[in-house]
């Protein structure tokens, strides 16, 4: 199993100064990186210069249209963009969200799209879908529905905790027992952060506290996947909880702090398990 963690400058300078060691550097993080990644001249150069310490493991192929909800995705695909990037960050493979327009008419719209997506990128590590969070993505949060694009899709899964939280709520389902209906046999990634819960409000992808370290705990009972990415990491705080934030230029020093300590919390969960069912 190998581990990732979202890029920033604060992870790239925690890997150099040898405090934290991962496998892969998750890109994008956040929305701000993905005005890197329109140029994409400057994109590989990037690339060039954070690969010869780590891959790229990408979440996307944003510029390229993407969108598994789109009708048009076939004729939209953009071959030569998604080469360059797949190239150019070494990914070993590809995660999409099931959507990011909305809910399609039908959901074969996204069965045959991530089919095709699937079959273009074969020679890949794995091809994996992302399930959603809040009520207005209705049906995709649903365990059956999820199982069911994976399946006729062929696609692996890649399991977010807090997103799987976040739909518990909406569904009024007990969080575990959401997890447990999950497709968890099926799962190549696992995305895992922290939530803050204010009245009826969410704020996900904070530090990783004890509910979501149990949670990750639960979910290797029932599959061994191929990746954990930490994805912390906030540029803002619409709740005023005091997380500490990321940008695109400055170094939270107290942020780095939290990475490292979530990276060496999740190994230790990890050797636990391979330990107990080696």
């Amino acid at each position: 199993m190998k581990i990732a963690c979202n890029y920033y400058n604060e992870t790239e300078q925690l890997f150099d100064e040898g405090i934290i060691d991962i496998d892969y550097f998750k890109y994008p993080g956040l929305g701000f990186q993905l005005r890197l990644m329109e140029d994409l001249d400057a994109f590989e150069k990037f690339c060039e210069r954070i690969t010869a310490k780590r891959p790229i493991l990408l979440h996307g192929l944003h510029p390229a249209p993407h969108d598994l909800a789109s009708v048009t995705l076939r004729d939209d695909f953009d071959d030569e963009i998604a080469g360059r990037l797949i190239k150019a960050s070494k990914t070993p493979g590809l995660s999409f969200h099931q959507s990011l327009s909305g809910l399609p008419e039908n959901l074969n719209t996204i069965i045959d799209n991530a089919r095709f997506v699937k079959e273009k990128y074969a020679d890949m590590a794995f091809v994996s879908l992302e399930h959603f969070d809040g009520a207005r993505w209705g049906e995709l949060l649903k365990p059956e529905i999820i199982t069911r694009l994976l399946d006729e899709s062929g696609c692996g899964f890649l399991l977010d905790i807090s997103h799987a939280y976040c739909a518990s709520l909406s569904l009024n389902i007990p969080f575990y027992d959401y997890l447990r209906k999950l497709p968890l046999e099926k799962t190549v990634e696992i995305h895992v952060n922290g939530w803050i819960t204010f009245g009826n409000s969410v704020m996900c992808h904070t530090k990783i506290h004890d509910e979501a370290y149990e949670a990750l705990r639960l979910v290797l009972e029932y599959c061994n996947p191929q990746i954990i990415t930490v994805e912390y990491g906030r540029n803002n705080d619409r709740l005023g909880a005091g997380v500490p934030l990321l940008s695109e230029n400055q170094i939270n020093e107290r942020a780095k702090h939290e990475i490292t300590e979530q990276i060496d919390r999740i190994k230790e969960i990890y050797k636990l398990k391979d330990r107990l069912y080696r």
